[in-house]
């Protein structure tokens, strides 16, 4: 025995000995007859119980002395633990009891005369020895019953077997909101269920939101952020990859808070599948490319989309060769006749002409020939086959994303892309198609660009962009976009379902980068390396620790506190939907220490339905529907003849200019270089 446990041995063992002298004298008094059958009296002993019974109440009744013993003895099990046991549960403990209830109290009933019928035959020796051996039974059941309601109270042995208990932490119960914060109730478990709130209040920090299919992160979150930030008032870009789904949850959220919103925030929406719910804007407007670094860049991110690989070998020759090849048609088109054919069908028209045409206008022209040298010579040297392979990878990639609807949608600039202009705040809605996703990946990927380039500056109106599955297409500059959106008052929030997915589509460098600089990041279900990198970002509290030693002679029982994972990954991976865990910033003036949670998001499902009246988009097309169809076909066929006269009128310029010159020349020669009559 410890010896720290003595005194309060001690202290118990005087109850027991106090219950056992109390049963012992209720045994004596009422067994008399039999014990005296055995010589155990004494005549002074009798002269002064026979005085103590006829002056006590107390010992006229069988019941006061032997429940008051018993009594005494049932505190000391209470308050003694004894040994710990293994498999000790409630519906035993209850059974020990009321066994030794029903043997010690029910035993009394053979000391009343003509009380027990079936004990009639017995001697009084006899019956004396049944009472005796009923009576001590019962006490001990008692004994053990008692001592085992001690130690279901005190011990959590087998109580949280997957730690869970352990694992609670309190949370923020503050409702901590701002002008552009996003705050949505929670339910979590701390010492009980609590309610509290997931307060995304620094949302100029970015915001990471991670999920695998079907873990709720775009109905419990990314709604919420496009449902609040439209009712304070912000602009907004949204893509939809799922359209019309995010784009109608914004559009009633219009609907339902426009009475209070800026009469100018205005509501345009893009889709390549339906021309009649779509507006029509030009992303390569020539007001959007100042200079060719510009359409290097723009080509290369519209290439970057249609060839996720490439995202990784950026720099090799046979990655960097059609992008120079694009990005010289794109500046071609941006300086021919101040720019009217500049716009993507025109270009993909343009791209898929054949190159033997193509080059030598692109020599001719004084900005494009060092983009252009490197073809003109592959050719000149007799690689015909490099430099087909060269441009072929782009006149392939871009030859499928033709179509009259695309032709139709990015034609026209009804609007400008700049959506946080003070002027003109809007809310712009982005769809692509998941059967189609890789075909509408580059003019997706060219609106993310522009709109990514246009929103990124100082004085503007405050924004939120909202990329939902971001690896379906490749968003280039958006790490960058995070690192100084705050200053710019820009919201971005990211969408996907894990980082291995990140890292498969953007490559490590940037998928690093993006992860990073998200001051705010929230995960539903996930697994492997995402939820140990969850496990990590959220950390460790200090938990108690139960120790029990049980020995034969003696158990030993004591707590211990260390520092374990909150969320460990194992519980990342077991996430019910619905439920989310991750950590927020702060603002000054808004401080919270409570940054870590792991909570149910409660989100009123009543409202979000009464906000969903609008079942279909409006049609924005002024045109009825035969004639818009109509004029879909004539825009196709328009851009066509549009590209087919240009190169053919710049051909009969160049064979004009080259009839002019001393000599012809060929493919690949340098026009600034006049040929020789010996040549």
């Amino acid at each position: 025995m410890r010896e720290d446990r003595k005194p309060l041995n001690n202290n118990l063992e005087m109850f027991l000995w106090a219950g056992l002298a109390c049963l012992g004298l209720h045994l004596y008094v009422e067994l008399n007859l039999f014990f005296a059958s055995f010589g155990i009296e004494s005549p002074i002993t009798n002269n002064m119980l026979s005085k103590t019974t006829q002056n006590s109440s107390v010992f006229t009744t069988p019941w006061t002395l032997k429940l008051f013993g018993g009594g005494l003895i049932a505190a000391y099990g209470t308050a003694n633990r004894g040994v710990k046991s293994m498999t000790l549960t409630c519906s035993s403990v209850f059974r020990t009891i009321v066994l030794g209830l029903v043997l010690f109290v029910g035993s009394t009933l053979i000391l009343r005369e003509n009380s027990l019928i079936f004990l009639r035959f017995l001697s009084v020796n006899s019956l004396s020895v049944v009472y005796l051996v009923l009576t001590i039974a019962g006490m001990l059941y008692l004994i053990k019953g008692t001592q085992g309601i001690n130690r279901l109270l005190h011990s959590s042995l087998g109580k949280d077997r997957f730690n869970r208990i352990n694992e609670t932490f309190p949370q923020e119960e503050q409702l901590l909101a701002n002008t552009y914060s996003v705050n949505i109730p929670t339910e979590y478990e701390f010492e009980g269920k609590r309610k509290g709130w997931l307060n995304i209040s620094a949302t100029f920090r970015a915001l990471l939101l991670m999920g695998s299919p079907g873990s709720g992160k775009t109905y419990g979150v990314i709604h919420s952020v496009i449902r609040q930030h439209i009712e304070k008032g912000l602009s907004m870009y949204v893509y939809d990859f799922k359209y019309p789904s995010l784009t109608m949850v914004a559009y009633n959220a219009l609907i339902r808070h426009q009475k209070k919103l800026p009469k100018k925030l205005k509501f345009y929406c893009i889709n390549f599948d339906d021309p009649r719910k779509s507006h029509r804007s030009n992303p390569l407007h020539p007001s959007y490319l100042p200079s060719i670094s510009h359409a290097v860049e723009t080509s290369r991110m519209m290439l970057m989309n249609l060839n996720r690989k490439w995202i990784d070998r950026q720099g090799e020759y046979f990655v960097e060769s059609p992008i120079n090849y694009v990005a010289a048609l794109i500046w071609y088109l941006r300086t021919y006749d101040q720019g009217q054919y500049c716009t993507f069908p025109h270009l993909i028209e343009l791209a898929t002409r054949n190159y033997r045409e193509i080059i030598p206008i692109l020599m001719n022209h004084p900005d494009l020939a060092i983009l252009t040298i490197p073809f003109a010579s592959a050719a000149q040297g007799g690689a015909v086959d490099q430099l087909e392979g060269q441009i072929s990878t782009a006149q392939i990639a871009l030859a499928r994303v033709a179509s009259p609807a695309l032709y139709w949608t990015m034609s026209a600039h009804d609007f400008s892309l700049e959506i946080n202009d003070p002027q003109e705040p809007k809310i712009l809605c982005l769809g692509n198609n998941q059967t189609v996703k890789d075909t509408y990946g580059a003019a997706l990927g060219l609106y993310n660009y522009r709109i990514m380039s246009l929103i990124n500056k100082s004085g503007q109106h405050p924004s939120s962009l909202v990329v939902d599955e971001l690896p379906t297409i490749y968003f280039k500059g958006i790490g960058e976009l995070i690192q100084t959106a705050r200053s710019n008052r820009v919201a971005v929030t990211i969408g996907m379902q894990d980082f291995s997915q990140l890292e498969k589509d953007y490559g490590s460098k940037e998928a690093e980068s993006i992860k990073n600089t998200c001051g705010n990041i929230i995960s539903g279900q996930v697994f492997d390396k995402t939820a140990e990198a969850m496990q990590n970002r959220i950390g460790k509290s200090v938990q108690r620790k139960e120790n029990i030693n049980i020995q034969s002679e003696d158990t030993t029982h004591g707590f211990s506190t260390e520092l374990n994972w909150m969320v460990p990954a194992a519980k990342m991976a077991q996430l019910s939907q619905g439920w989310f865990a991750g950590v927020l910033s702060d603002n000054v003036g808004q401080e919270s220490d409570k940054k870590a949670f792991h909570a149910r998001l409660a989100i009123d499902v009543a409202d979000f339905e009464k906000e969903q009246k609008v079942k279909e988009l409006p049609d924005f097309s002024i045109f009825v529907q035969q004639s818009l169809e109509d004029r879909v076909r004539e825009n196709y066929k328009q851009i066509k003849a549009d590209i087919n006269g240009l190169v053919e009128s710049e051909l009969t310029r160049l064979e004009k200019k080259v009839n002019k010159a001393p000599g012809r020349p060929k493919l690949g020669d340098d026009p600034g270089k006049p040929k020789t009559g010996d040549e």
